[in-house]
């Protein structure tokens, strides 16, 4: 009979945890979780100044189980839940459902920012267009500039997201592969604000992994979206991603150290030799913006146009 690796009791479910070699059952995992988020917290110090935090929430597992994890070990902090609908076919109706759901559950103040509504198109119109792998990079533009739209709009100063160790690290690995070294700099825990509309942005789940947070919204009996994004079929990301799993199985722990070494290793030169930015308000939205007009409102300009023509 299988046993918990810490308290050795014979209980179920029995969680595999493949960075630590051993199982888990429910209540030593869920405290190995939540020690996990909260050290991370507090290591980078995510709560310093804060005074009205924003919670950005899809309804996935990442984002539901930040969620469950900021309520549990931070009660005493209030805090609104961000949700966009991107209108995506068979996926958008059941996320804001999930969301919704445990906005009245835990009294919680929600905001729906509808993209149909105020931009004239959905991320699933976009789902005939012929060059499919670069509809994740779309959406990521799409989601960073309404988030934080949203948020300055609404007086928030601190926007978390539920970006986890497998988000992060695929993103570094194409950053360092492409030489990117302005995005590289960008990447870190923290992101304070570099402009007044620009809201500072903390990532509390970037030292968990994607089988951790399915875990822990598992062992903790949440609702959250289970079906997949039927746009991220053949994504690029979705490919790095299945790489670096692969490579973790010849190097064990390689997302984390890979995460580590930037952080303490790289990016303290990588700030040395990168230039600061300099951002302006956008001539159409008005948001901060490295040019004339931001990269939010030169693609929406694009995706009209490709819907109209479609």
């Amino acid at each position: 009979m299988d046993r918990c690796g810490r308290c050795k009791n014979e209980k179920t479910p029995l969680f595999k945890m493949s960075r630590l070699n051993s199982l888990l059952c429910s209540s030593c995992f869920e405290d190995y979780y939540e020690r996990k988020v909260k050290n991370t917290v507090l290591k980078y110090g995510m709560l310093n100044g804060v005074n009205k935090l924003a919670i950005a929430a899809s309804g996935g597992k990442d984002s539901m189980a930040l969620l469950k994890v900021f309520s549990e070990l931070f009660p005493h902090i209030k805090f609104a839940v961000i949700h966009l609908n991107l209108g995506i076919p068979g996926h958008s109706d059941e996320c804001i459902k999930v969301v919704e759901k445990f906005c009245i559950e835990n009294s919680i103040e929600l905001l729906v920012y509808d993209l149909k509504k105020y931009h004239g198109y959905t991320i699933g119109d976009l789902s005939n267009l012929k060059n499919n792998k670069r509809i994740c990079g779309v959406c990521g533009i799409v989601k960073r500039h309404l988030m934080n739209k949203v948020a300055y709009e609404n007086g928030f100063d601190t926007l978390a997201t539920g970006h986890n160790l497998d988000d992060v690290v695929e993103i570094l690995f194409n950053l360092y592969l492409n030489g990117n070294v302005e995005e590289m700099s960008r990447i870190k825990p923290v992101a304070p604000s570099m402009n007044p509309k620009l809201i500072r942005k903390i990532k509390p789940l970037i030292e968990v992994t994607d089988q951790e947070d399915l875990y822990y919204v598992i062992s903790k009996n949440l609702d959250y979206a289970s079906s997949e994004c039927p746009l991220i079929k053949g994504s690029r990301m979705v490919e790095r991603k299945n790489l670096i799993l692969r490579i973790e199985e010849e190097i064990p722990n390689f997302r984390y150290r890979f995460l580590k070494t930037h952080l303490k290793r790289f990016l303290p030169i990588l700030k040395e030799h990168s230039q600061p930015i300099t951002l302006r308000e956008c001539d159409v939205c008005s948001m901060p913006s490295v040019g004339s007009i931001c990269s939010f409102c030169k693609l929406s300009s694009r995706i009209l146009n490709w819907v109209e023509n479609a």
